[in-house]
């Protein structure tokens, strides 16, 4: 018997996701929008068949929650899986790529497994407060509380994956200071960047290997936690390097490619759509090799 084809990221739900999302959304420029991005992303997370939550941490005497869905596996006693995208914006852009494309993709991947059976568990987090940066600190701090709210508990993970952009393209494809160094990077924009630290490298491969048949990927391991490459510690993957856990920044490479960053005209109509399908294909096929499939 031929086994079910299984279900492809829905271009159209994708964009509308990206097009719900692209408003300012920041604690202090836009607090009512980025309230109401993480109450978008708990609704549809549930909607979605996972269970729900909203932890709690603060900043400067405030509260604000991650939002984490759980997808209980059939082997509960496996390292569990995470893949998670930050929800909130500089104050100055509607962060259509960064990082409404990640949101949607996490989004989407939810739906696309909703009627699998994984061995693993997995939790999928809508992350707070990502984008407070003074340099040359990084707040990350929705994902600091989580991670340390994991090594708290004492939870094994095989990896997390962390989406940080994922919907541009571009002809030219830049990198960071010493990048190519540690790597043969393309020169034109169309490929997702997955960045491990040291402990990440079987994770890396992991990814590499399920993501081929969807999507070009540039792989990049660096040492010491990425302290020797900083931009590779600019998003929320830092926060689970720090705990000890394998984890990968996916990327379409930000400011190195998308000349949008962080500007007002990051918008929905800036991104390329059939990429940002591809690449929330290769999320899903690298979930299933992560959580094993029943």
């Amino acid at each position: 018997m031929n086994a079910q084809p299984r279900p492809m990221p829905d271009p159209a739900r994708l964009e509308a996701d990206v097009r719900a999302l692209s408003v300012v959304r920041h604690p202090v420029a836009a607090p009512d929008a980025l309230a109401a991005a993480e109450d978008y992303v708990a609704l549809e997370l549930g909607s979605a068949g996972l269970r729900v939550e909203r932890q709690l941490f603060e900043w400067r005497g405030a509260e604000f929650h991650n939002v984490v869905a759980t997808r209980d596996g059939s082997e509960p006693a496996l390292p569990m899986v995470v893949a998670g995208a930050h929800f909130d914006t500089r104050a100055q852009s509607p962060g259509a790529d960064d990082n409404a494309s990640g949101v949607a993709a996490m989004l989407e991947v939810a739906r696309m497994l909703r009627g699998e059976t994984l061995r693993a568990t997995v939790q999928l987090v809508g992350f707070n407060l990502e984008e407070l940066q003074r340099k040359p600190m990084h707040y990350a701090l929705g994902s600091r509380a989580y991670a340390r709210w994991l090594r708290a508990r004492g939870q094994p993970v095989v990896g997390a994956l962390v989406l940080e952009m994922l919907g541009y393209t571009d002809p030219k494809q830049g990198a960071p200071p010493g990048a190519r160094l540690f790597t043969k990077i393309p020169r034109e924009g169309n490929f997702l960047s997955a960045v491990g630290d040291g402990q990440s490298r079987e994770l890396l491969a992991a990814f590499e290997r399920a993501a081929a048949p969807h999507v070009p990927v540039s792989g990049l391991t660096v040492p010491f936690r990425g302290w020797l490459l900083p931009d590779t510690r600019r998003s929320d993957n830092c926060r689970f390097w720090d705990e000890g856990y394998p984890a990968l920044m996916v990327t379409d490479t930000a400011d190195f490619r998308n000349p949008h960053y962080h500007r007002p005209s990051d918008t929905p109509d800036t991104l390329d759509y059939p990429f940002l399908t591809s690449a929330t294909a290769a999320v899903a096929a690298a979930i299933r090799e992560l959580a094993g499939t029943a």
